[in-house]
């Protein structure tokens, strides 16, 4: 098939901003918003973001997600996508429809518009990248800057799924454990009200909750102070190694905020707050924790 083809039959029946003008132009018209609006964009490349042997329609949900998270930490919700495809040559189009089911469902269920975006038949892996824009439910984006010494560091949903799902993915273990690093588990979409209405200063936690932590810290012009302890953990009851491992690896996609301490946030856990010292320190029941020299993934 050509590439008009694949895009008539895989891509054209999501799109449904009304500014695609039915992908028969080449440009797309960003629907007109009285708040300020955000664009993000990731990239997934097979053998290094996904492996071989996930399902692709796990990757193109993925593809959705990891964009997503981006919006809803900024306090803003996604609203419309430009999505880019290099597709290996030879691949088999059951993949590509399989591909597209996925990215349709993950489109559906947070409320995406597809408007438009590339296709290329390429000698090499599987490429995918999304961009997607996000409508601000106040007058700006919640920034990582915004954080103040005092203010209490709050997290969003599990940290760890993104690794043991992974290990039990490579070894072909409990698939339903495999799927939490295949199609990552987002906050709710009110999870943005929350941030927009009383966060500080925000990030998603994509490359591990401690160097996210340190991040957030260090762009606020503070330290963070984590406790172990009261981080929830994908895996449980585990030693102090094995929570370090959950708290470095990433690809989690949970929302970390910093709050006034007056400021309660309802559905998130407390797990440390903003101080003076730069850097990171780390407790675990009560006693100090030698910070790990590798506090999660740098491209």
């Amino acid at each position: 098939m050509t590439e008009r083809d694949w895009i008539a039959r895989y891509i054209r029946p999501l799109v449904t901003a009304p500014g695609a003008a039915d992908l028969c132009d080449d440009v797309a018209l960003l629907s007109a918003s009285a708040r300020p609006t955000i664009a993000t964009m990731d990239t997934l490349v097979e053998a290094r973001h996904f492996l071989l042997s996930d399902p692709i329609s796990t990757v193109g949900q993925k593809l959705i997600r990891v964009n997503v998270s981006d919006c809803l930490a900024k306090g803003a919700v996604p609203h419309e996508a430009l999505l880019s495809v290099s597709w290996p040559l030879g691949r088999r189009e059951r993949d590509f429809a399989e591909l597209m089911q996925g990215i349709g469902e993950d489109l559906k269920t947070f409320g995406v518009s597809l408007l438009g975006g590339d296709f290329v038949s390429v000698d090499g892996p599987l490429s995918l990248t999304l961009t997607l824009t996000g409508t601000c439910l106040r007058d700006a984006p919640v920034r990582r800057s915004g954080g103040h010494m005092g203010d209490r560091i709050w997290l969003s949903g599990e940290i760890g799924w993104g690794h043991v799902g992974l290990q039990a993915a490579q070894a072909g273990g409990d698939e339903q454990v495999a799927n939490r690093y295949r199609v990552p588990k987002l906050p709710d979409l009110s999870a943005a009200t929350m941030v927009a209405e009383r966060a500080t200063a925000s990030l998603d936690v994509s490359d591990g909750l401690l160097i996210d932590a340190w991040r957030l810290a260090n762009e606020s012009g503070c330290g963070a102070l984590i406790d172990l302890s009261r981080v929830p953990l994908a895996r449980s009851g585990a030693d102090l190694q094995a929570i370090l491992a959950q708290c470095t690896a990433g690809d989690d996609y949970q929302i970390l905020l910093s709050a006034p301490a007056s400021v309660d946030m309802e559905g998130f856990s407390c797990i440390g707050k903003l101080i003076e010292k730069p850097g990171l320190a780390l407790t675990y029941q009560g006693q100090d924790v030698n910070v790990p020299a590798i506090l999660g993934f740098e491209h």
